[in-house]
């Protein structure tokens, strides 16, 4: 009998079957671009904006350069400087806080639910002071916050609410959309996310068109008329690009998140081994990562590493922990499940386009982990 040979490894993720479904199109249409030399700014962001706006039920989107900006911009739209805080989880990427540090005011971090790794009403009110003036609350690996808890957690305070959903494109809440919920929604569309851009780019969701004004303005070096400088300015803008790029993406949303559901149903219903338990999703999770804990994380990745199974650490090092934010990070005691998580967690590969042979062989792989 012939030996079979090993079974193929498995990439953590692959973008290109998302990015096909509009290569023709996108193509096309970058000749018109490049032809009219459309590149900063100008229509074809201006249409993506319109479109995105639609979907979300947000009346102003303003396309930005990238979701690090996009906190940035609603933190200094708000008036946030020092002596104010911000309210942030301890266990997100750090784009998240970045901002906070930009405008001169306080990262004060809040621990995060064990069970969804998210912030909550409790972890926030546990932190919350007079000098509270606004909450980043992240939709962290595609699983909505509870923002209606923190909502009335923060009611009559004047503390605004703002929402990362840069990995939550789609999510719903309740009758909305991830983003269009709180004062100000902000978002990323780096390549890996679930809509991924050409390249860089973000976005900034509102309701007020005062606030959307203040903040067209400060991404275009806070000018409304050229050359009148009005506010202390960024240069944040969308490249042309990736506006058009990202319209033609944002029609195929939908399916790209029904396709990270099916996936993650499957590793939900095929993981089998006790030491590596997956984070639930909620029913409203848009799967951006599969993430588990896994106590013996690191005998785990060698066994991954053997069977070609890739994998990510989403993430490694709590905010607290990091030299930037060491001045303001407390006692570790404050943050035990940002901790735990941050020790164990290890991320399975989930994107559109993964097919289900490849699914089987990541289950199989975990299965087998003793």
């Amino acid at each position: 009998m012939t030996a079979r040979p090993p079974p193929r490894g498995v990439p953590f993720q692959d973008l290109l079957p998302a990015n096909l479904l509009v290569e023709k199109s996108f193509f096309a249409t970058a000749r018109k671009l490049y032809r009219e030399s459309a590149f900063s700014g100008g229509p074809y962001v201006e249409s993506f904006e319109r479109a995105f706006g639609a979907y979300l039920g947000s009346p102003h989107v303003l396309g930005l350069n990238s979701g690090t900006s996009a906190v940035h911009l609603a933190l200094a739209a708000l008036g946030i400087g020092p002596g104010d805080e911000v309210i942030v989880p301890a266990f997100t990427f750090v784009g998240s806080a970045w901002g906070i540090l930009y405008c001169g005011a306080k990262p004060v971090f809040a621990d995060v639910d064990p069970a969804t790794a998210c912030i909550s009403a409790a972890t926030v009110s546990a932190v919350m002071t007079r000098r509270t003036k606004a909450v980043i609350a992240v939709h962290l690996f595609g699983r909505p916050a509870p923002l209606a808890a923190i909502k009335r957690a923060i009611q009559g305070k004047g503390i605004a609410l703002i929402e990362d959903a840069a990995q939550a494109h789609g999510a719903r809440i309740g009758a909305k959309r991830a983003g269009a919920v709180g004062d100000i929604g902000c978002f990323s569309f780096y390549p890996s996310k679930n809509l991924g851009a050409a390249g860089e780019g973000g976005a900034i969701a509102v309701r007020d068109p005062a606030m959307a004004d203040r903040i067209a303005r400060l991404r275009n070096h806070g000018q409304k008329l050229r050359y009148h400088h009005d506010l202390t300015g960024y240069n944040y803008r969308m490249d042309g690009l990736q506006g058009l790029f990202l319209e033609k993406k944002l029609a195929y949303l939908e399916r790209m998140n029904a396709a990270r559901a099916k996936l993650a149903a499957a590793y939900l219903g095929g993981l089998r081994n006790e030491e590596v338990t997956p984070l639930g999703g909620g029913r409203d999770s848009v799967w951006h990562l599969f993430v588990c804990r896994a106590a013996r994380r690191e005998r785990l990745l060698v066994h991954l590493d053997k069977l070609g199974i890739g994998y990510g650490i989403h993430y490694p090092i709590i905010l607290p922990e990091l030299p930037p934010f060491r001045a303001f990070a407390g006692k570790p005691e404050r943050y035990p499940a940002s901790i735990a998580l941050a020790r164990s967690v290890v991320s399975l590969p989930l994107y559109y386009g993964m097919k289900t042979v490849q699914s089987d062989r990541v289950i199989d792989a975990v299965n087998g982990f003793t």
